[in-house]
């Protein structure tokens, strides 16, 4: 299945999540509303954290007044976790959330005496360093179709069956990711339920019915 930036990539190996759990004993659970902003892009970069539940945007104005999505943070995800002196981004919860915050400079105590840890959080940044990369090729070489169709294989790859995709966030969202208009995003999904390439159960509920054809459509560029 086709990799696809804007999201962090949590499908570590086993052993990386034993040696990450070990931040969860100096966390602190915490919730958001649908709405709420987690941090704003300039705050002191006191904490990072890790979702639990739920899903978030990470979001900026441009000049001119428009919003671009960043990531997409969904269970699993840890955000903010390779931020230094201050955030670059403002993150909002998309539904509501539930979240482990880290104090900052107690993750780096922690990675500093944990080879191990160190070397999964290594990992992660990595990822997330490559999918900024992927983000940059498919908003400058893919048109519109190969940029929802990317973003579907994403969130089919993020489902425990590859198949059934839960889109939490609104069709603006998506388009403020993908660089569309929120017209386009929904021109989009019609032509791809027309096709029968995918289904629609509501706004929020995406059944891939081609995994083959999506791949295709996203591969054309």
């Amino acid at each position: 299945m086709t990799a696809t930036p804007g999201f962090s990539d949590v499908h570590l190996p086993p052993q990386s999540g034993e040696a990450l759990s070990a931040l969860d004993r100096i966390g602190k659970a915490m919730s958001l509303s649908r709405g709420e902003a987690l941090f704003y892009e300039g705050d002191d970069a006191l904490y990072c954290f890790k979702v639990i539940s739920g899903a978030l945007r990470s979001c900026r104005m441009l000049t001119d007044g428009r919003r671009h999505i960043a990531e997409f943070f969904l269970p699993g995800d840890f955000i903010a976790l390779g931020a230094k002196e201050a955030y670059r981004f403002t993150v909002e919860a998309v539904t509501d959330t539930k979240l482990i915050r880290y104090q900052r400079h107690s993750v780096e105590q922690m990675t500093e005496a944990q080879p191990r840890l160190n070397r999964c959080v290594l990992d992660i940044l990595c990822r997330k360093l490559s999918a900024a990369q992927q983000q940059m090729l498919l908003l400058g070489r893919k048109n519109a179709v190969e940029r929802m169709a990317s973003f579907l294989l994403m969130m089919a790859g993020r489902a425990s069956d590859g198949e059934s995709v839960s889109l939490p966030m609104t069709r603006s969202d998506i388009a403020d990711h993908l660089g569309l208009t929120t017209e386009t995003v929904s021109r989009i999904f019609g032509q791809l339920k027309t096709q029968h390439v995918i289904q629609l159960n509501g706004a929020s509920e995406v059944l891939v019915k081609d995994i083959g054809a999506l791949e295709e459509l996203a591969q054309a560029a």
